[in-house]
């Protein structure tokens, strides 16, 4: 027995890990019930780090494993539904685990959500009795990218990990979920599938973008909240939702703003709700032109949080409340707002597609490239998602050929004319990021930094940071930055 080890080569196939995560979403439907690791593990036998594996591919199981979780859905584990990662005579070869950044580009998340199946039209049926009412969902003509992407769209890329967490963290109460990165990189996509998953739950959910506020409304603190407490109870649209008279009263004493908004959202919005509130908030940095504001709303929001974290669970209204936030990395925020306000609760920094992730987004535009070419690909544009999408959409389109996008030419840039301008509208704002940014542009090998500046780079997308070394992050910016830099 001491010479005997396990095989460990099996994994799933596309066809196995569809089917599984299918029965899997189906179970919860019928059910209603989300289905954890650990829930899984009681309803499998298996361990949740076996589980893990299964779902995610991340390694190889033994055939007996994967059939046991097939078995658990009342499945028929085909030949079709798994493979051997390594030749018959490697089999016994132990699997090591993968490192993060590898696996993470691959990963299916484990944590299904509703509209994991909204792209299946095999599943619409299913979909229309989850959630009503639901818009007649058909397959979709590809159209320019830009903004939000539809719930239902194939060319929507999920980060696994990210929405897992995302997912798990607004059942939890009293939940601040702090999204960042810079524009294009899909923050409002996720925020929308967020708030998807929520309505699944059951739970109430409000979108606002503070673009819709006016400036003389973000510029006072006290015009804000009101205008925050006021947009909330539209949205929820409360049959119960007091009269204006009734929120001119109630704001009409010397409490103080914020214990007043405090008072509001306690007695008038939790106060008649039976389930959680998500309120999403798009476009935080609108607030950040305004930095005594921005900081006493950061501030209260983080107190709502903790509030929700303290007392007894039956009697503290605020563990019904959870909070999602989304900004723009490219506005820098004021140095009299405390970075660490927004560093508390879930943080998400949005990164760049990997590789399988961009060989992914091709196959959906019916791209056929080569490993080899996505990686030119990619050193053109990074893993920006906008980018991505937009060279593959003027391919699919015959606007252009793989060779001349990878060339660089007039015709690449005049694609992304407006892209080119939006970054360095961004970086004239800041004249003190200029002169090393030249450099960096006129530099083919990364150059060495001052850290404050690289990381405030890095935000606004324009470069890409080893230790104090700062490097273009893709060559579609050379060209027109030198020009206009020149």
């Amino acid at each position: 027995m001491s010479n005997y080890v396990r095989r460990r080569g099996v994994t799933l196939t596309n066809q196995g890990s569809r089917k599984l995560h299918q029965a899997k979403s189906e179970a919860e439907i019928e059910q209603n019930q989300r289905y954890t690791l650990e829930s899984l593990s009681k309803k499998t036998g298996l361990t949740p780090n076996t589980l893990s594996k299964i779902f995610t591919c991340s390694s190889g199981v033994d055939k007996r494993t994967l059939k046991c979780c097939f078995d658990a859905f009342n499945l028929s584990l085909l030949a079709d539904d798994y493979l051997y990662l390594k030749s018959e005579q490697d089999n016994q070869v132990q699997i090591n685990p993968m490192p993060p950044a590898e696996t993470y580009s691959f990963l299916e998340p484990v944590c299904n959500s509703p509209f994991d199946m909204l792209r299946d039209r095999n599943n619409v049926a299913q979909m229309k009795k989850m959630v009503q009412p639901q818009d007649d969902l058909q397959p979709r003509l590809p159209t320019a990218p830009g903004g939000q992407i539809p719930l239902d769209s194939i060319f929507y890329i999920d980060r696994p990990i990210i929405e897992c967490l995302c997912y798990q963290g607004i059942q939890e109460p009293g939940t601040l979920l702090n999204i960042r990165a810079h524009k294009q990189m899909g923050k409002t996509s996720l925020m929308s599938r967020i708030l998807y998953y929520a309505r699944s739950l059951d739970y109430q959910t409000v979108s606002l973008n503070l673009q819709l506020a006016d400036a003389e409304i973000l510029q006072n603190l006290e015009r804000f909240l009101k205008w925050f407490c006021g947009r909330v109870s539209k949205e929820l649209e409360f049959p119960y939702s007091p009269s204006h008279e009734q929120i001119a009263h109630f704001w009409d004493n010397s409490l103080g703003s914020k214990s007043i908004a405090t008072d509001y959202f306690n007695d008038i919005i939790l106060a008649n709700l039976d389930q959680p509130l998500v309120i999403a908030l798009d476009e935080l940095n609108q607030l950040f032109a305004y930095p005594d504001v921005a900081r006493e709303f950061i501030q209260l929001l983080r107190t709502w949080s903790e509030q929700a974290k303290a007392g007894v669970a039956e009697s503290n209204l605020w563990q019904k409340l959870r909070l999602v936030t989304v900004h723009s990395t490219e506005i820098m925020m004021p140095p009299s707002i405390n970075p660490s306000l927004l560093n508390t609760g879930l943080v998400i920094n949005l990164p760049e597609f990997t590789l399988a992730q961009v060989q992914d987004l091709a196959r959906r535009y019916e791209q056929e490239i080569t490993e080899e070419k996505i990686q030119q690909l990619i050193t053109l544009l990074s893993g920006h998602p906008y980018r991505l999408q937009l060279a593959f959409y003027y391919l699919q389109q015959q606007t252009i050929t793989l060779e001349e996008l990878l060339e660089n030419s007039d015709s690449t840039t005049a694609i992304y004319a407006e892209h080119l301008q939006q970054q360095w509208w961004n970086l004239q704002r800041y004249d003190e990021l200029l002169p090393i940014f030249t450099e960096i542009v006129n530099n083919h090998k990364p150059i060495e930094i001052k850290l404050s500046l690289g990381y405030q780079l890095q935000k606004m997308g324009l470069v890409h940071l080893e230790g104090d070394l700062a490097s273009l992050c893709c060559e579609l910016f050379r060209p027109f930055f030198m020009g206009v830099l020149s």
